[in-house]
């Protein structure tokens, strides 16, 4: 949903509101991918003053991800407020909007697509998990620990007290 600029400009205050449903393709992210289940719902509300526009909205998406702990996928709902500030011009650009992928200086135009991308990827988790008991994986089978447990022996060892198991090793086999 692209969005011309020039129109904004010329007027001291403006305002419209946009409703959208977008289907999104799926993207790579931190190498994670990203799949949209259903379409995007955007509800914006966007006001035009002093030489800038003031984006307000919701961002409502199902995201398909894979656990971070045992791999899986899963499907995350995500309902974002978004307020953005995007100078209408690149010359009173503090933040840097106008080197951005939703502002096209060449065509003038504003995409409020790639915009609400922006904002739903800054507020993605960085380990998204399936639920917040996922037991995650076997360090020695592979398992998925959340359909049942494995017969693996897995013993361990707080890292800081490793040393002393090093020196009871080495005591057992001086005493052989």
């Amino acid at each position: 949903m692209k969005l011309l600029l020039s129109g904004w400009r010329s007027a001291d205050v403006v305002q419209q509101t946009l409703m959208a449903s977008e289907l999104w393709p799926s993207l790579k992210w931190q190498g994670q991918e990203i799949r949209f289940k259903e379409p995007v719902q955007l509800s914006l509300e966007l006001t035009g003053e002093q030489g800038s526009l003031l984006v307000r909205g919701e961002i409502a998406a199902e995201l398909e991800l894979a656990c971070s702990r045992c791999a899986e996928d899963f499907v995350l709902p995500m309902r974002l407020t978004m307020n953005e500030v995007i100078p209408l011009a690149s010359d009173e650009d503090q933040d840097g909007c106008w080197n951005s992928a939703y502002l096209d200086r060449e065509r003038d135009e504003l995409d409020l697509s790639e915009l609400s991308i922006q904002v739903l990827l800054e507020n993605l988790p960085l380990q998204p998990l399936c639920s917040q008991e996922c037991r995650g994986l076997c360090p020695i089978c592979g398992k998925n620990l959340n359909s049942g447990d494995c017969d693996c022996q897995v013993e361990t060892i707080d890292p800081r007290l490793a040393i002393l198991r090093q020196v009871l090793n080495q005591n057992q086999q001086a005493k052989k």
